[in-house]
């Protein structure tokens, strides 16, 4: 748990001085009976100088820089998947559960948006489902912006940088009244893109965002607060810049000639009440959100008219919790809560299958009857292209109960027991209508070709449901004031759900089931829907302070049993994505961490983290992977940090501070047959700034030794694509705080 954090009131340039957790503004959690800083976990935190000494703007940028994190940056804003200890999803569902001022965000592609008025970011590894439920194996993040009662600034930047980089922010956070405060902020953030289209010539990945965000801060009364966050954020970019994966494991540029796009909405608020006194903590959140989004896909990825598809989701959700907690002091801390939500998602996806794919899918499916049964008719599409619509709509709702109970200084002083349980219950629904149909001569013999229609539908709707009972148990001793060790055995819980990219695919196979009737039968019930993911996670960690807080170190060892794993592939076709059960994994691994005050101007942080994720015996649907390695979790992840601060007493510069951060992963199996991978690679990322006054410059990169890597590799319709890493990126930036 080692960080650099910063206390109320401290100048917020400074990433050097380093704080004991308890001397930070938050020393505790709504939700947890222990203290922020001795929870029986392993735990990550971010204060506002860190944010912006490492030029933090998604939550992206996390990966690596918290041990055995990975979240690969490919393709689009639309998904954020996030690996951690093995554990990840890069499609549908996601197992980390992502917070914004106690906001839950229900859908990973809400996930990526800019950060604005961040005060500090906060992540839990392993899983917690018992305070956080479903969908939270990997653990949780959780991003607190600044209240107006404690921060009152006005803020402003700009950065320039290649590529077309712009990027401007704005946040204003001021007392109205003593008891009232209102914050604003707002950015823009756009580029020119990084992969040419070799058939096009344009950039593939061009990005331009806007968003904002109020946040109403009222201290009603000595015991009563109330809080008013809304937010919202709109992306415009080009998307999916995916080029042929070549024998010497290195990616080319895009290829293709349809192109990809990404359009996305999001709003969203919540509103926080909260009651505290000398014993009892209440909190309830009520929050909503809505996100609209356009995709257009080449899902043949070459200059050929094969496939595309447009998928248009519109989401919305609800949610409430309520949480009572004891704060009183004495042995017994405990906490009891309720929660429920609501989503409505609608999708609609058109697949349309172009020239090519008539001439190279459809035409030798026909073609292929004939040779079979010469009697049978010859069969010739005559459509230039076939559209194959769906629309689906997927709500579910859920509720739970949760209790967790701290008993301190138990048998002797130090030691505590810290056990929860939590009953976790949802149900989904799925209502589906797709179609498909095309025009055909068909001729019997030397007899004139006679037009025909053909077309087949499927409709229908599936449902099902889930219940949980999600138990935790950690023991822990502390002595010395702050050292301690633990132990901690959790469960966690990834839903089930439904594969309904699949459709494209199953309306053709009912279409060949009609007219050919040796077809074996269509159940949709059981090829589109997936089973939930379980995990056990047996956790043992250490952490210490040394030379009065001067260094700080963690050393965790952990062990996850995972239950019917969620695999992502593409269909045969190439026409979508699906999820599918593999059986079982077992990861484990080592993580490290460590934070020292070289000097009064000069920090370091290193973090490690080591994980052997492999498939076991026992395979499930895909037991040729037992031993295999899982795909897309990196075995390594390293990140070494170093800030150095210097005050100056001249008429030119106040102070200068130079941030350096290197960070890797690897090496990442791209299969789950192993048989491609990215090896271990880093990337070099350098900062400095000089301030005087309300003003600072600043001088940045990123990717500083433009290293060549694999970001992200999947195989569809026989070819092996992939999505190179970002290159060099340069810029300068110039703030001002007042």
């Amino acid at each position: 748990m080692s960080v650099f954090a910063r206390q109320s009131g401290e100048n917020e340039t400074d990433t050097v001085r380093l704080y004991a957790l308890d001397e930070v503004v938050v020393v505790s959690s709504v939700k947890e009976t222990n203290p922020f800083r001795g929870l029986p976990a392993s735990v990550s935190l971010f204060s506002t100088s860190q944010v912006e000494g490492m030029k933090m703007s998604s939550i992206k940028d996390l990966s690596s820089l918290i041990p055995n994190v990975y979240i690969p940056d490919y393709g689009s804003r639309m998904t954020v998947p996030v690996y951690v200890r093995g554990v990840g999803e890069r499609s549908a569902g996601q197992t980390i559960g992502l917070y914004v001022d106690h906001m839950p965000y229900l859908d990973k592609s809400a996930f990526d948006f800019n950060f604005a008025g961040i005060q500090r970011i906060e992540m839990l590894r392993g899983p917690q489902g018992t305070l956080y439920g479903r969908n939270a194996m990997g653990g949780i993040i959780h991003i607190h912006t600044c209240s107006p009662l404690d921060y009152e600034q006005i803020r402003a930047s700009a950065t320039g940088g290649n590529h077309g980089l712009f990027r401007a922010n704005v946040s204003v956070s001021r007392k109205l009244r003593q008891n009232l405060g209102l914050s604003v902020s707002g950015y823009y953030d756009r580029n020119d893109g990084y992969f040419t289209n070799l058939h096009s010539g344009r950039r593939e990945d061009r990005l331009e965002a806007s968003g904002g965000r109020v946040r109403l801060d009222w201290q009603c009364t000595d015991r009563w607060k109330a809080q008013l966050m809304l937010n919202g954020d709109r992306t415009e970019q080009g998307a999916f810049p995916y080029g042929a994966y070549r024998p010497d494991g290195t990616v080319g540029m895009p290829d293709y000639n349809d192109p990809g796009s990404y359009e996305r909405l999001v709003a969203g608020g919540n509103f926080n009440l909260q009651y505290a006194d000398s014993r009892l903590l209440f909190n309830a959140v009520t929050a909503c959100q809505y996100l609209d989004d356009d995709m257009y896909m080449d899902l043949d990825y070459t200059p050929s008219s094969r496939f595309t598809i447009n998928q248009k989701q519109r989401l919305r959700t609800f949610t409430e919790e309520w949480t009572l907690k004891s704060v009183s002091p004495g042995n017994w801390q405990w906490l009891f809560g309720v929660y429920g939500f609501v989503n409505r998602l609608n999708t609609s996806a058109l697949t349309t299958m172009g020239t090519d794919g008539i001439r190279e899918v459809m035409q030798p499916m026909f073609d292929r009857i004939h040779e079979d049964n010469p009697r049978a008719p010859a069969m010739t599409v005559k459509d230039a292209a076939i559209p194959i619509p769906g629309r689906f709509l997927t709500p579910g709702a859920g509720g739970a109960i949760f209790h967790q109970s701290t008993y301190g200084n138990l048998f002797t002083d130090g030691l505590s027991l810290t056990a929860g349980i939590r009953l976790d219950y949802e149900r989904v629904k799925m209502d589906y209508d797709t179609n498909v149909g095309m025009n055909l001569d068909v001729q019997m013999g030397n007899r004139p070709a006679i037009p025909m229609h053909v077309d087949t539908t499927l409709h229908g709707s599936d449902k099902n449901s889930f219940r949980e009972i999600l138990p935790k148990v950690a023991l822990k001793y502390e002595w010395n004031g702050g050292d301690y060790v633990y132990f901690t055995v959790a469960s966690g819980y990834k839903a089930g759900g439904y594969n309904i990219q699949m459709f494209a695919d199953l309306v053709q196979q009912a279409l060949r089931e009609k007219y050919v009737p040796a077809e074996a039968p269509l159940n949709v019930r059981e090829t589109v829907s997936y089973r939930p993911e379980y995990s056990w996670n047996y956790e043992a960690g250490y952490r210490g302070e040394w030379l009065e807080h001067a260094l700080q170190g963690e050393i965790t060892l952990f062990y996850v049993d995972v239950r019917d794993i969620q695999l992502t592939k593409f269909v045969n076709s190439g026409q979508g994505r699906m999820l599918s059960n593999a059986g079982r994994v077992a990861s484990k691994g080592v993580e490290l961490s460590l934070t020292a005050r070289l000097s009064s101007a000069l920090g370091l942080t290193a973090n490690y983290g080591y994980t052997h994720a492999t498939f076991g015996k026992d395979g499930g649907d895909d037991a040729g992977y037992a031993g295999k390695y899982v795909p897309y979790a990196p075995q390594q992840t390293l990140s070494v940090s170093a800030a150095y601060r210097k005050s100056f007493h001249s008429r030119w510069i106040d102070r200068l501070l130079l941030h350096a951060n290197y960070q890797g992963a690897g090496k990442i199996y791209w299969t789950a047959d192993n048989d491609v991978s990215q090896d271990f690679y880093g990337l070099l990322n350098l900062k400095a700034s000089a301030a005087r006054g309300i003003f600072e410059l600043s001088l940045w990169t990123r990717n500083t030794l433009n290293t060549d890597y694999t970001a992200f590799y999947f195989e569809s319709m026989g070819q092996s694509l992939g999505q190179k890493g970002k290159p060099l990126q340069a810029g300068i930036d110039l703030g001002v705080r007042f």
